[in-house]
């Protein structure tokens, strides 16, 4: 699997560790009620070494191991573009704890850098929460959170996804980082392959379900977006599609239904240029699931005159 997912794959981005980090102002709802800014910082090092079939995070990163020096040089330069020292989150579309990917002759150099921040979320595989994990939160000046891909609980799609991840491993690490005190964030796949389109929006949830047991404290739904080679692949077949605007925006209905006091679940808004068709409303439906993962709430439909859609739910509110 891994051969045929890295065969199919485009050109990677220019970007390289001495490539200026992207930097994302947002403000976050916090369990119980609240919000509070949170910076998240793009940081390019060495890719992945597992060939998800629907990642396309790659393109952002290198082939060969982060140099060392490289990441703390990144976070300095990003932390000039930050004044509220709420919540950063490193993202390195990779893992965090993967001494490849982060060298841990940095973690003293980044520990210092992270000295005046409430919170710091990385992410990473279970494979690699460990030792050198728990050991980075106990130096940690502030509570560290672990962000980790569980995708979906569906057991024969998360199989086929070559995430090398079982239900069990994701289970055994939110068990372990609970013990330690170390918060969980799960990142979930709405249009995950290999689920029947008719019951998407149904596993999608039964994966927050699962999530909440499992301590997750934010949990952020990710419409699939094509464009790795993989997916395109299974659109050929007919076995995959991109997920419509009309699930996306049913999936945010049923989120502020939830009513959840252990956790935040959101809708990740960012590029859906793909998954909307209508030049017209686009926009307007991009900021109404925003507004609604700020609040928490719902808010009214979209109607557009052009493309005749209107949101899953319109007129009920939550």
């Amino acid at each position: 699997m891994d051969r045929w997912v890295r065969s199919l794959r485009g050109p990677r981005s220019d970007r390289s560790v001495s490539s200026q980090p992207r930097v994302l102002h947002e403000s976050e709802r916090l369990p119980g009620g609240g919000v509070i800014s949170a910076a998240t910082v793009f940081l390019t090092g060495k890719e992945c070494p597992f060939s998800c079939v629907y990642c396309d995070l790659w393109q952002q990163t290198m082939t060969g191991p982060t140099p060392r020096g490289s990441l703390p040089e990144q976070l300095k330069s990003a932390l000039s573009d930050i004044s509220q020292r709420s919540l950063i989150k490193l993202y390195n579309a990779s893992n965090f704890f993967d001494p490849s990917a982060v060298p841990p002759d940095d973690d003293n150099t980044l520990l210092g850098l992270l000295l005046d921040f409430e919170r710091v979320t990385v992410e990473c595989h279970p494979r690699f929460i460990g030792r050198r994990c728990f050991d980075f939160a106990d130096r940690l000046d502030g509570t560290l959170e672990v962000a980790i891909g569980l995708e979906t609980a569906h057991p024969v799609a998360l199989s086929r996804l070559n995430k090398q991840m079982t239900l069990s491993d994701f289970d055994a690490a939110a068990a372990e980082l609970a013990q330690r005190r170390i918060g969980l964030r799960v990142f979930l796949l709405l249009g995950c392959p290999f689920i029947p389109k008719e019951d998407q929006l149904e596993w999608t949830f039964r994966s927050v379900e699962h999530a909440v047991r499992q301590g997750a404290s934010v949990i952020s739904i990710i419409p699939v977006r094509g464009g790795n080679g993989a997916l395109e692949a299974l659109v050929a077949r007919n076995e995959w599609a991109s997920p419509p605007i009309e699930l996306i925006e049913a999936a945010a209905e049923r989120v502020v239904k939830l009513k959840l006091d252990t956790a935040v679940v959101q809708i990740d808004a960012w590029d859906l240029k793909q998954h909307i068709g209508c030049h017209v409303c686009g926009q307007a439906r991009v900021q109404r699931l925003q507004e609604m993962n700020r609040a928490g709430a719902w808010y009214p439909s979209i109607q557009c005159t052009v493309c005749g859609l209107e949101e899953q739910g319109a007129g009920t509110g939550a």
